[in-house]
C-alpha cells in the first residue's frame, strides 16, 4: 500500500523531470548537422556567383567574337580549330577568376568550375551560331535543291531523274533539257553555276550566274516537276544542243558545280553523275 503523500511526490518528482526536458532550449537544425544561417555571408556568395557568371558569358563573346572575326578570315576554310582552340580555353577558366575576381577567389569551388565550363560552352556556341550565319555571314555553300532530270522539251510528259545511273531508253531521239534547281540560305540568284556534260573526247559546259539561267525554265516549266520546293529556289533549265548525241553503251558524266562568295570564305559545292544508255 503507497499513502498518499508518498503518490503525491512521486507525481510531482515525475512532472519536475518532464518539464525539464522540455523546457531545455537547443539549437535549430543540430540534430542533423545543418550550419546556422549568416545573411552577410550568404550575400557575399550570392555575389560571387553572380560575378562569376557574367565573366563567364563575357569571356565567352569575347572569344566566339575573335574565332569569328579574327581567325576565320585567316583561314581559307574550316579547320579543327575553330573549335578545339575555344574547347581548350575552358582550363583557363580558375586561372581568369582568381585574377579578375581575386575578392572573392576563396568562395570557388569545383562545382563553380564545373558549371562556369557548361555556361562557357554553352554561350560561345550560341554565340557562334549567331556569328556565322544570315545575315551577319554565310559559311554555307549553295546546293541543289531537290532532283536534277533529263527533260523532253517536247514531251511534257516525260522526264528522268539522273540519279538513276541507267537509261533503258533511246534519249537519241528527244530534244533534251537539264533541268534544276539551285538553293542558298541568303540570296541563290547570285550563285555561279557551271555545268560540264562530257564523254570520250567531248564536253560541253555552261557558266552563268544563276539568275541569268534561268530564262529557259519560263519557257517550259510546265515540263518539269520535283525540281524545286521552296518559292526562294531558283529553277535551271539548259538546252542541250540537237547536234549533242547521246548514243548507246556510251558513259556520259555531268559535273555542276555551285560557287559562291561567301563571308568569309568562298564557298564551292560540286555535283557529278555518270550515266549509261543501255539501248
Amino acid at each position: 500500500m503507497v499513502d498518499l503523500s508518498t503518490a503525491m511526490a512521486a507525481a510531482a518528482a515525475s512532472d519536475k523531470r518532464r518539464g525539464g526536458r522540455d523546457g531545455e532550449k537547443k539549437r535549430p537544425g543540430g540534430k542533423v548537422g545543418t550550419e546556422p544561417f549568416d545573411p552577410a555571408d550568404h550575400v557575399i556568395k550570392e555575389k560571387a556567383d553572380a560575378a562569376s557568371m557574367w565573366l563567364v558569358i563575357c569571356y565567352a563573346i569575347i572569344i566566339a567574337s575573335i574565332m569569328r572575326y579574327a581567325i576565320m578570315p585567316a583561314i581559307d576554310a574550316p579547320a579543327s580549330a575553330l573549335w578545339s582552340l575555344p574547347l581548350f580555353l575552358i582550363l583557363t577558366i580558375p586561372t581568369l577568376h582568381r585574377v579578375i575576381l581575386s575578392k572573392y577567389a576563396d568562395r570557388y569551388t569545383f562545382g563553380n568550375w564545373f558549371r562556369a565550363s557548361f555556361l562557357y560552352t554553352f554561350t560561345w556556341l550560341a554565340v557562334c551560331f549567331i556569328l556565322v550565319n544570315p545575315p551577319l555571314a554565310d559559311i554555307s555553300a549553295p546546293e541543289i535543291a531537290r532532283h536534277t532530270k533529263f527533260v523532253d522539251l517536247d514531251d511534257p510528259d516525260w522526264n528522268r531523274q539522273i540519279d538513276d545511273l541507267v537509261f533503258d531508253e533511246n534519249l537519241s531521239e528527244r530534244r533534251l533539257g537539264l533541268a534544276f534547281a539551285v538553293r542558298d540560305n541568303l540570296d541563290a540568284t547570285d550563285v555561279q553555276v557551271r555545268v560540264d556534260i562530257s564523254t570520250m573526247g567531248d564536253t560541253l559546259n555552261w557558266t552563268a550566274i544563276s539568275s541569268t539561267m534561268r530564262g529557259n525554265w519560263d519557257n517550259y516549266s510546265s515540263n518539269v516537276s520535283g525540281v524545286t520546293s521552296k518559292p526562294t529556289d531558283v529553277p535551271i533549265l539548259i538546252e542541250l544542243p540537237e547536234d549533242f548525241e547521246i548514243s548507246t553503251g556510251v558513259s556520259y558524266t555531268i559535273e555542276i558545280t555551285l560557287s559562291q562568295t561567301g563571308d568569309p570564305w568562298e564557298l564551292e559545292e560540286r555535283y557529278t553523275w555518270r550515266f549509261t544508255l543501255t539501248s
